[in-house]
């Protein structure tokens, strides 16, 4: 496994629950290579469990931009953890692409599942907004938040029936 700092469940939650006045961002020299594969270690039993094809496609050079990566990281476990839970079981494709346009470095993350109707769409990302029975609906805010803080800017296309991706673009540093 990769050496993780554990966070005890409270404290976790108290922090998404403060998602309206944003924790202190801590922005150093970092490798989205690394977040995203720290993030899909987290999903991994997920992923597993529903035998969903990962299909993972990184630039050959380090993708280096200012993030906090412990923040990065669980914003983009969120979006993993949405998708997975979009796809059925056994037909499910998760695919992760790191890709550069001019000086942007964009995350592109797709699932087949039952996409995003258009009405709900925009309210995507609200506290609270949740279309799964049981969820809290915090994820997504906590996420764009997060990614907000980043200066990153994000992009969602869905499709009813036939999936969602998302597009988080980053700009680059040396």
């Amino acid at each position: 496994g990769y050496p993780c700092t554990a966070v005890p469940i409270g404290d976790l939650i108290s922090e998404l629950l403060n998602f309206s006045k944003p924790a202190e961002i801590a922005l150093s020299r970092t490798a989205l290579q690394s977040v995203l594969d720290e993030s899909l270690s987290a999903a991994f039993d997920r992923i597993t469990l529903k035998h969903i094809k990962p299909e993972i496609k990184y630039l050959q050079e380090p993708a280096w931009v200012n993030a906090d990566s412990g923040k990065l990281h669980i914003a983009f476990l969120n979006i993993i953890i949405n998708a997975i839970e979009a796809m059925p079981e056994n037909a499910g494709v998760l695919t992760i692409s790191l890709i550069r346009d001019m000086n942007l470095y964009k995350v592109v993350i797709s699932d087949n599942g039952i996409g995003i109707s258009d009405e709900n769409l925009p309210r995507l990302f609200e506290p609270y907004f949740t279309s799964k029975r049981n969820g809290l609906g915090l994820g997504l805010a906590t996420t764009l938040n997060i990614l907000q803080q980043h200066k990153a800017n994000v992009d969602v296309v869905s499709v009813p029936g036939q999936g969602t991706t998302f597009t988080i673009s980053f700009s680059m540093i040396d």
